[in-house]
């Protein structure tokens, strides 16, 4: 397993390293993120998740992981802001504190540690859990990152249809639906389009890595790791909530595996998504930054812990 992990942040490092000697530039970069999103992970999930046999189980299997991931991120949101109030978080900092506590990188890492470790399956809860995610984003997430500001606007139903328009139209929601489609026909794509997704889809896992360790070449972990309340909000990102999320799952009767995504799910570090919409709504970019950076780095421990200690557990 670990020799598996090693792969996976040798990538990293040579996203890190190629970056430090200016191979990859910000426009680089950013073409790289276009790349995996748009392109490379859609063609990734339509393979994965076309080829699964699609049955009542599978099925099933994805819907309560969605439903106990989803109660599972509003139960995070509350944990984070009772945190946060406890510790007397400065208001301008800690609705980004609160979010960066509960936003994993369920995507861009999560996916393809999920299909290494858990197979085609593991995609396929790993996208339960990543959907819900996206429904905690375009509520409370949007709420958190306006709670500062004096004139923002109330949800309206307009503003609630754009929010689900923009989730459905997100490409890998739309990959995921694709891929269920195919699979429940049971004809499966043409040999020539599903070579072709194949190897498209097989350039997400590197071309994802090098862009999360490029990112990293923005910060000074010493000076970052100085900051006690980024330390704090990393702390709860990789440990706390995980350990509590284990604690629930534990005791319910559901599939072990539909266990190891869930807690699996939001031992991730940081997503970048957080950083973005505080950049957007005019809130502590450096805060979400720095606590990104910190838990990215000690994901290289701590998430193979986690899935050691998952598939103990529960498979």
């Amino acid at each position: 397993m670990y020799a598996r992990y090693f792969v996976l942040f040798a990538m990293l490092f040579t996203g890190w390293f190629l970056r430090k000697i200016n191979f990859i530039d910000d426009r680089m970069n950013h073409s790289i993120n276009k790349l995996v999103v748009y392109f490379a992970y859609p063609c990734m999930i339509v393979h994965n998740i076309g080829t699964l046999e699609m049955n009542r189980t599978v099925i099933t299997q994805f819907l309560i992981s969605f439903v106990v991931s989803l109660v599972c991120f509003y139960l995070y949101g509350l944990v984070s802001w009772l945190y946060a109030k406890g510790r007397k978080y400065p208001a301008e900092i800690s609705n980004v504190a609160e979010f960066a506590m509960a936003m994993p990188n369920d995507g861009f890492m999560g996916f393809p540690v999920a299909l290494i470790f858990f197979g085609e399956t593991g995609l396929l809860l790993m996208l339960a859990h990543n959907a819900a995610m996206n429904i905690f984003t375009f509520t409370h997430g949007i709420r958190l990152m306006r709670r500062n500001n004096k004139g923002q606007r109330k949800m309206t139903p307009n503003l609630l249809l754009r929010a689900i328009l923009k989730f459905l139209v997100n490409p890998n929601i739309l990959a995921l639906v694709i891929g269920f489609v195919v699979s429940l026909l049971g004809t499966g794509l043409p040999e020539a389009v599903d070579e072709y997704l194949l190897y498209i889809g097989g350039v997400s896992t590197p071309m994802a890595m090098i862009f999360i360790g490029s990112n990293l070449t923005n910060y000074d972990f010493l000076e970052t790791v100085r900051d006690l309340r980024v330390l704090e909000c990393s702390v709860m990102k990789l440990l706390i909530l995980p350990a509590l999320t284990l604690g629930i799952v534990y005791f319910l009767p559901i599939a072990g595996i539909i266990k190891c995504c869930v807690v699996l799910g939001i031992a991730f570090p940081t997503a970048a998504t957080v950083s973005m919409l505080a950049e957007q709504e005019g809130q502590s970019v450096g805060m979400a930054s720095r606590v990104l950076f910190v838990t990215t780095v000690a994901s290289i421990v701590t998430v193979p812990a986690t899935i050691k200690l998952l598939t103990f557990l529960f498979l």
